[in-house]
C-alpha cells in the first residue's frame, strides 16, 4: 500500500492566449516541466486536481507526480485507482461545459461501468461530484484572473485547515 505523498507544488504559468507552462515540483526537489496547449490540457489537468483533491486520491495523476514520477513513467502499468480516475475525469471534463447534474452524471458512469464490466470507483458519489464541480469552478476563476506571464500555484494534496470556532458572545 502506498503512503500519502509529500506535498507537490503545481505551477501553471499563463504564457499567451494559447499555451501555458505546467510545472510539477515534488518534495524531493525534482521537477517536471511541460509547455502545453491550454485548450487541450488545462481543463483536463484542473479536473484531475479537483477530483483527486476532493476524493482524497493519492495514487492517480498528481499523487504519482508527488512521488517523483514523470509523465512518461505513468503510461504503463497504470494503477486501478488511476484507471478509475481517468474513467471519471474524461466524461466530467465534457460535462462541465454545461450545467452538471451530479446524480445523473454518477448514474451514467455506473451504467457505463456495468455495460463494459469492472468495478465502479467506491469513492464516486453525487456529493463528491458536486464538490468537484465547485472546486473546479473556483480553479477556473483563478486561472481567468491570472494575467499573462503570471503563475497560478496549487498544492497537492491540498492543505485543509480545521474550521475556526469562535466562542459564543457573552
Amino acid at each position: 500500500m502506498l503512503t500519502k505523498p509529500e506535498p507537490l507544488r503545481i505551477r501553471l504559468t499563463r504564457l499567451n492566449p494559447t499555451h501555458h507552462r505546467f510545472e510539477a515540483i515534488p518534495a524531493d526537489g525534482g521537477v517536471t516541466i511541460r509547455e502545453l496547449e491550454t485548450r487541450s490540457f488545462l481543463t483536463h489537468d484542473l479536473v484531475h486536481y479537483a477530483l483527486e483533491s476532493e476524493a482524497g486520491l493519492t495514487n492517480s495523476f498528481y499523487g504519482q507526480l508527488a512521488r517523483g514520477q514523470d509523465h512518461e513513467d505513468m503510461l504503463q502499468p497504470i494503477s486501478v485507482e488511476a484507471r478509475q480516475t481517468e474513467f471519471v475525469v474524461g466524461p466530467l471534463q465534457t460535462a462541465i461545459m454545461g450545467e452538471v447534474n451530479a446524480e445523473a452524471f454518477v448514474a451514467r458512469i455506473l451504467e457505463v461501468k456495468q455495460q463494459i464490466g469492472g468495478d465502479a470507483p467506491a469513492w464516486l458519489s453525487s456529493e463528491l461530484i458536486e464538490r468537484v464541480v465547485k472546486r473546479l469552478r473556483g480553479l477556473q476563476g483563478r486561472w481567468k484572473a491570472t494575467p499573462f506571464g503570471e503563475t497560478m500555484e496549487l498544492v497537492f494534496p491540498p492543505v485543509v485547515f480545521p474550521p475556526v470556532v469562535f466562542p459564543p458572545e457573552a
